[in-house]
Order: structure tokens, then sequence, then C-alpha cells
């Protein structure tokens, strides 16, 4: 269980600074983040919380992609 919260507690740490790198229009540095966070939920065997954060990621992908489009 401790495992469990751990891994959550890097993934949102990634999830921050993916955001930051996002954001800020760094596609190496969104493209890293993103990696990490996928490949420490794989290595954890955190099938579920490896959906999630793919489904998670794919949509903010989209969101962005969206706003571009709309201009």
């Amino acid at each position: 269980m401790e495992g469990k919260g751990n891994l959550e507690a890097q993934v949102d740490q990634l999830l921050n600074t993916e955001k930051q790198m996002r954001l800020s229009g760094d596609v190496a540095g969104t493209k890293k983040a993103v990696t990490e966070i996928l490949q420490l939920c794989f290595e954890a065997k955190d099938w579920k919380t490896l959906n999630e954060q793919i489904v998670n990621l794919s949509k903010k992908r989209g969101q962005l992609k969206q706003v571009f489009i709309c201009i």
C-alpha cells in the first residue's frame, strides 16, 4: 500500500512538471515528463493507473489541438 502512495506522489509531481512544460510550449520537456509518468506506472505494474494516465494525458493533448484548430 505504501508503494502505491509513493507512485501517486511521483505521478502528481511529474504531472505538475508536464503541465508547466506544456503551457510553456516545451515539447521535449513535455514528452520527457509524459514518458516518465507512463514508465513509472508500467514498472510498478499498476495497470489501472497506467490506463488512467494514458486517458488523462491524451485528453490534454486533444484540448491543446482543439485550441489551435479554432485559431
